[in-house]
């Protein structure tokens, strides 16, 4: 078993409905609506898998702290860590927030994989030596997924389970 790092937006969470409170900054709009978001299909077993093999998971996302929390919280995802926009600098697509993942998590990069839904997931991860995986499932910036320098791309949630077994 690796050590994971998933991104959160749009690769564990369809928060799309989210969209304008965060691009707005309205951060209490954004917490009313947590629960319109949802896990995508497969996520749920997949999470299954890491609590019961016990699999070291963070989370590192561009949004703030209470924000990934709230998300983590409301949909029960076993990240041990988080890895925020105020934790650590610059921001992905820089490999400093994946590097404090590690640190944290007293993991090696060779021994990490990263899944996350934008080519600065991608950037972020190769620049840290972790194993990147383009999730193409809630992506809206296909394109730009899709020409970065991606370790694996998978199309559905349950293809995770591959990687990391």
């Amino acid at each position: 078993m690796k050590n994971v790092i998933f991104d959160l937006d749009l690769t564990l969470v369809d928060t799309r409905c989210l969209e304008n409170a965060r691009n707005t900054r309205n951060w209490g709009e954004a917490y009313r609506l947590i629960p319109n978001t949802a896990m995508y299909e497969g996520i749920g077993a997949v999470m299954d898998i890491i609590r019961k093999n016990n699999i070291n998971a963070a989370i590192v996302s561009t949004s703030p702290r209470s924000y990934v929390e709230k998300i983590v919280d409301y949909h029960k995802i076993p990240a041990k860590w988080i890895v925020s926009y105020h934790d650590a600098k610059p921001i992905k697509p820089h490999p400093a927030q994946m590097l404090m993942a590690l640190q944290l998590m007293k993991a090696s990069a060779k021994d990490t994989i990263s899944f996350g839904d934008r080519s600065i997931d991608i950037v972020a991860s190769n620049a840290a030596g972790i194993e990147s995986v383009a999730c193409l499932w809630g992506t809206q910036e296909r394109s730009a997924l899709l020409s970065s320098s991606y370790n694996h791309i998978i199309i559905k949630p349950q293809e995770i389970l591959t990687l990391i077994r």
